[in-house]
């Protein structure tokens, strides 16, 4: 019998073409005993209808919940999401249907924590202010625009997790010194990443620029908040590469209003995509984008293999490396 795996519509861009490049489907392809197909693009949530008919899911941006797997004919055994987070699957509804739910944590560490840098460096280096000054013919300006500098500053890091332990390692030669929240570790193993282990508001109060890159969870919605701005120094910055609902958006609009921070990065928002009247659009001193700064070539087809990598080595009864429901 055919094993039958269902791919998520939206991984194909505008040309009907895998977004990842057509190599990594070749590990599918070259089996006999795999059926793939393209799921519709425009569906935000797996149906019942969909896993009484697919034995594997590689999913990209629609939920997974209860709902999904509730028929009694549901053959589902395994979701690969393509990507590090898995927010948008109920995680212990597919425990108890016994179908396990992966992710590509290995994929996306580098990428990521290089899309951090590039966000600090942008909004350190005024480098969309300076790209429209010469756009606009205001080149003489420039000395008005002055950059921030790193090598006198304390970089804040929010979550030291596999993302968290590869941008502290990256950012160490710019950075004096580097910070860390993250109450499942210890000082000594944070310490062996590179980093000192701080209180969440401590870190709030002696960081230059502060990057989230914890889970998103019940204890981390809405963890930034306005008590969180408060504690930040006026000359902060706040950069968001992991879920949008950690940071509550109204307390940043508000703390950027009031001047209290001196800008963000956000590669994530509460809802996305990000509605064109948002506040957060208004301000010259916050870089937005959409979900996607780390994607490149490599990255997308790094998670292309390591997610279809998990549902081989379940069809043939090898151990699965990133189970996250176990």
């Amino acid at each position: 019998m055919m094993f039958k795996v269902g791919i998520s519509g939206d991984l194909l861009n505008s040309e009907n073409e895998p977004c990842f490049g057509n190599d990594p489907l070749e590990l599918l392809k070259n089996r006999k005993d795999i059926e793939i197909s393209w799921m519709d693009k425009t569906i935000s949530e797996i149906t019942p209808e969909m896993t009484s008919v697919y034995d594997a899911i590689l999913l990209n941006l629609p939920k997974a919940n209860a709902h999904s797997v509730s028929n009694t004919d549901c053959k589902l055994k395994i979701i690969s999401r393509f990507g590090v987070g898995f927010d948008s699957v109920d995680i212990e509804a597919m425990k108890r249907k016994n179908i396990i739910v992966t992710n590509t944590p290995n994929a996306v560490r580098r990428p990521v924590a290089v899309a951090t840098l590039t966000m600090i460096f942008g909004l350190a280096g005024k480098l969309i202010k300076k790209d429209k000054l010469v756009r606009s013919g205001n080149w003489n300006q420039r000395t008005n625009f002055m950059g921030v500098g790193l090598s006198r500053k304390t970089l804040g890091v929010v979550g030291a997790g596999s993302i968290g332990t590869e941008t502290i390692k990256l950012s160490k030669p710019f950075f004096k010194n580097i910070l860390a929240f993250d109450p499942f570790l210890s000082k000594e193993e944070i310490s062996k990443k590179g980093a000192v282990k701080t209180e969440l508001h401590e870190l709030a109060s002696k960081s230059d620029f502060i990057v989230i890159l914890c889970n998103l969870d019940d204890s981390t919605k809405g963890m930034i908040n306005s008590e969180f701005f408060s504690n930040m120094k006026r000359s902060g910055y706040i950069f968001n590469l992991s879920r949008g609902p950690v940071i509550n958006e109204i307390d940043l609009e508000k703390a950027l209003e009031d001047k209290k921070i001196a800008g963000a990065g956000l590669d994530v928002t509460n809802i996305e995509p990000l509605d064109t009247n948002s506040k957060l659009l208004k301000y010259d001193n916050v870089i937005i984008t959409p979900h996607a700064l780390c994607w490149t070539d490599e990255c997308f087809n790094d998670i292309a293999v390591e997610a279809i990598s998990s549902i081989l080595n379940f069809i043939d009864e090898k151990p699965i490396l990133n189970q996250v429901n176990k």
